[in-house]
């Protein structure tokens, strides 16, 4: 039973059709999608409560497609007036723009009218006294943790939940909708010493509450984080090999997927132009794709358009076997939707060459740099030119000799992805993307003089 929620999905999917129908009346092909959602935040810090929220929130979008050219107007309202007005101003929009024969709904035949939907809500206690209590522990176990270290102090402790609904109608009579559920805790860390303080964080995000880590593991994971971070030193400038921690590494996939988009493809946007059937990363790499895993953060039975993504291979041994596709950038480009209308689904990098846990990765880097945050700097998406501000560790002989700061790396994304040398089995998910650790065999360092 939803504790969030205040509508059903059957009134978002009346009011999805509502407004395809009345499109339909003005000659128009349509697609209309409704939202509803529903959040709970607290907020803990040194045993008060900073922060209590709840917050909803509910809209209506509608494309309309007329004459090769499409409109797009939203409202935060449901009612019949006010999906009229929609109409009207998606129609006036649609009015004003150039003629595209690219811009129009997928074909019929595309639509998953009855495939496959994994389950994305899991049935949780998201009552406010649940979360009070699940921000409290975390907060008393985190000054715990912070008092037994002078340089340690505990910063907020935060527990969420969110629930969510959203129906998806067309002119081609497909209409369905889905529940979702989302529930976060962090915990963050500062630690100060005579080089100056810093903070670090844990965070656990889950479609259930009982797949979240335990507080005990998150505190320890901020504190271990933020404590090895302390007496950072620079480093001299170098070539060296790096590895990427996974929330670091994360990065570098979501960098890599974004090229493959179809937008960064058909705008000649993309370091990797033309890129299928190509090799553009080490041999022993794969990037797997899967909408349907249950209650993963990503899944999903069909995108925006209606369309169905599949389970699929995007990167075989290096080679590109697909991209992410709407049905607009696969018109663009001339070739079909692979349901990516919204972006990818759940990516897992995996590989093939040997590697290990993080201890083992560290051996392996023998002696170099691990990224453990990335600060400023940024990618060019056309020519993969990558430079980043960095903070990270310093190890000699697979052990951590002390922190780094004031440090930059710089090369190429296609560089990079073809010096590969291993993925870790440290595993971690962040948001989409699963990856390990990645080790880069060279990249240059920029330090002290």
């Amino acid at each position: 039973m939803t504790m969030l929620l205040t509508q059903t999905e059957a009134e978002l999917r009346d009011a999805a059709q509502l407004a395809v129908e009345l499109a339909g009346k003005r000659g128009a092909r349509a697609r209309a999608s409704v939202h509803h959602e529903g959040v709970a935040k607290i907020a803990m810090r040194n045993g008060e409560i900073e922060t209590a929220e709840r917050s909803g929130s509910q809209g209506l979008s509608l494309t309309v497609f007329h004459d090769q050219r499409r409109g797009s107007a939203s409202t935060a309202r449901l009612d019949r007036a006010a999906v009229e007005r929609l109409v009207e101003e998606a129609m006036l929009i649609a009015s004003h723009v150039q003629p595209d024969p690219d811009a129009d709904m997928p074909p019929m035949e595309s639509l998953a009218f009855a495939g496959p939907m994994p389950p994305i809500y899991a049935e949780s206690l998201r009552s406010p006294e649940t979360l009070l209590e699940a921000a409290a522990t975390l907060d008393h176990v985190a000054n715990g943790i912070a008092a037994s270290d002078s340089r340690l102090r505990a910063g907020e402790s935060v527990a969420v939940a969110t629930e969510g609904l959203w129906a998806l109608a067309t002119s081609d009579g497909f209409c369905r909708s889905v529940m979702r559920s989302n529930d976060t805790r962090w915990t963050v860390m500062l630690a100060r010493d005579e080089g100056g303080s810093t903070s670090d964080f844990c965070q656990s995000q889950e479609r259930r509450v009982n797949a979240l880590l335990p507080a005990e593991q998150m505190a320890m994971i901020a504190a271990g984080r933020v404590h090895r971070s302390l007496g950072a030193k620079g480093v001299g400038s170098r070539r060296c090999p790096v590895l990427f921690e996974p929330r670091t590494a994360a990065t570098l996939v979501g960098e890599l997927a974004g090229a493959l988009t179809g937008a960064a493809q058909y705008r000649r946007m993309s370091f990797l132009p033309d890129p299928v059937g190509r090799r553009v990363a080490a041999l022993h790499l794969d990037l797997w794709e899967d909408p349907f895993e249950p209650l993963g953060l990503a899944s999903g039975g069909f995108d925006s358009e209606g369309v169905a993504g599949s389970s699929r291979l995007v990167l075989r041994q290096g080679m590109v076997e697909g991209l992410f596709l709407s049905s607009f950038s696969g018109r663009k480009l001339g070739l079909a939707s692979t349901g990516n209308a919204d972006g990818f689904y759940n990516l897992r990098l995996t590989s093939t060459a040997d590697s290990g846990d993080g201890d083992a990765m560290l051996r392996m880097l023998g002696t170099g740099l691990i990224v453990t945050q990335l600060q400023g700097g940024k990618t060019d998406p056309a020519s993969g030119n990558w430079t980043r501000a960095v903070q990270g560790l310093w190890v000699e002989s697979g052990e951590v000799v002390h922190a780094v700061t004031d440090v930059t790396l710089a090369s190429t994304l296609p560089a990079m992805l073809n010096s590969i040398r291993a993925v870790g089995r440290d595993t971690e998910r962040l948001g989409a993307i699963r990856t390990g650790s990645i080790l880069i065999d060279d990249m240059q360092v920029g330090g002290r003089a």
